[in-house]
């Protein structure tokens, strides 16, 4: 059977969705959150590195541990299940191609850099914090917000000609990039006016099988909200 080692409210949510969307029968293991929001470490037992998701098949001899979102998507896309996350038509296939690696590979850096950042000021010792805050606020002004920004403008471009990321047919790279969205959505200020993208998280949020692995992973919308809405400024 698959097991999938999982934190609530994480980007490991990706492959919950996923193994609902391919109908397969797993095992979700929920790791509780270290004080520091972290994954804990007996983690590493399981992997060297100890990061969600991580995706375990102990139906063959010895268990078969994979890490990664994406190598933990491309493997279970390769093992010969009947599914249509991929697109056959040449155009859409470079549509899929380009933003299933744009989500981690150019997008989530810049979103990490936000979470490093928050971070940073909130545990700081508190006679430096007035200095953390004011390196962080210049690095967003900057470089953040505006590539932020920038990375939004060119998705709702994006999603104002296509219905899917891959084009007409909703595809493994929604499932890559839908989170991602629904961050900066909850990011940036005034998202409503990106309209295309806020009508494209509306036709996701109606699917069964998002649905089913929201409630399966634990997922709490109004906790993703607060927490990027907070890491703008």
């Amino acid at each position: 059977m698959l097991k999938l080692y999982h934190l609530s409210n994480s980007r490991s949510q990706r492959i919950v969705w996923l193994l609902e969307v391919l109908q397969l029968d797993y095992e979700l293991i929920f790791c509780e959150r270290t004080r520091n929001g972290e994954a804990p470490e007996w983690l590493k037992d399981i992997h060297p590195l100890g990061k969600v998701p991580i995706l375990v098949d102990d139906t063959s001899t010895p268990p078969q541990v994979l890490a990664e979102t994406s190598a933990i998507l491309e493997s279970l896309l390769a093992n010969g299940l009947p599914h249509q996350l991929q697109p056959i038509d040449s155009v859409n296939k470079q549509h899929y191609f380009y933003w299933k690696n744009f989500a981690d590979a150019t997008l989530m850096p810049n979103l990490a850099l936000k979470q490093i950042f928050s971070r940073m000021v909130d545990r700081s010792p508190f006679f430096a914090r007035p200095l953390i805050k004011i390196i962080k606020r210049a690095f967003d002004r900057q470089f953040l917000n505006p590539t932020l920004y920038n990375q939004m403008t060119f998705i709702e471009q994006h999603l104002a000609t296509h219905a899917w990321f891959a084009g007409e047919n909703f595809s493994a790279a929604d499932i890559m990039m839908v989170f991602l969205v629904e961050a900066l959505l909850d990011l940036i200020p005034n998202s409503q006016q990106f309209s295309a993208t806020v009508n494209y998280m509306q036709r996701v949020q109606k699917l069964d099988s998002f649905q089913a692995a929201q409630v399966k992973g634990h997922w709490n919308s109004h906790e993703h909200q607060v927490y990027w809405s907070k890491t703008w400024a």
